[in-house]
């Protein structure tokens, strides 16, 4: 009995105007579709800048190496990548700054972010995987 229910409704909706391929037309929205970049230098042009495309849920489009870490660690604090401190520790005092960008969406807002950190190590530490490229 509940086989040939089942098979029924299967049909209705497979038959009915409208309803045939709906659920393939639903895509889901990204929860952030961000550009990265990481530079060698105190500017974000400084070099020749890295750049990778970072989707959360990642997707085909994504060229990020980590991108399920970098995801999650853009959950773990909402969006805000000043509040990012992966792996707190003791660096080098060298000064060898890297600049890091990342301009886009997420959850709906906004981002435009930039920071030069002293060194790769504290880049690093810092942000973990997020801009390790």
């Amino acid at each position: 009995m509940k086989t040939t229910r089942a098979l029924a409704l299967l049909a209705t909706a497979l038959f009915t105007p409208g309803l045939a391929g709906t659920a393939h037309a639903i895509t889901p929205v990204p929860v952030a579709g961000l550009r990265l970049t990481v530079a060698h230098g105190p500017t974000p042009a400084a070099g020749t800048p890295h750049v990778v495309t970072l989707d959360c849920p990642p997707d085909a489009v994504t060229t990020h190496p980590d991108p399920f870490t970098a995801c999650r660690l853009l959950d773990s604090v909402d969006g805000d990548l000043s509040r990012l401190d992966v792996d707190p520790g003791v660096c080098t005092d060298l000064y060898d700054p890297y600049t890091v960008t990342a301009t886009g969406t997420y959850q709906g807002r906004r981002i435009a972010f930039q920071h030069t950190y002293g060194n790769h190590c504290v880049l690093l530490r810092t942000t973990g995987a997020f801009f390790d490229f």
